[in-house]
């Protein structure tokens, strides 16, 4: 199976998650859409699958991996 990619990305007016290149959800606040991509990144590694995930430096294009994720509650 292929590595699943939740990315956390910043928009116009807010913030976005994307799953594999589909929108998830929009949010006005960063801490939001961590939160939410933080949710679906558990539910997808809790199902047994192989997930990744990335979130975009604020006031730049790059998209780094967040580390640690397995442990946040």
């Amino acid at each position: 199976m292929e590595k699943i990619t939740v990315a956390v990305l910043r928009t116009q007016g807010g913030w976005r998650v994307m799953k594999d290149d589909r929108q998830i959800g929009e949010y006005n606040f960063r801490v939001d859409a961590e939160d939410a991509g933080l949710k679906l990144t558990r539910q997808i590694h809790l199902s047994g699958r192989d997930v990744e995930l990335l979130v975009q430096t604020e006031g730049s294009h790059d998209v780094t991996p967040m580390r640690g994720w397995e442990t946040v509650h």
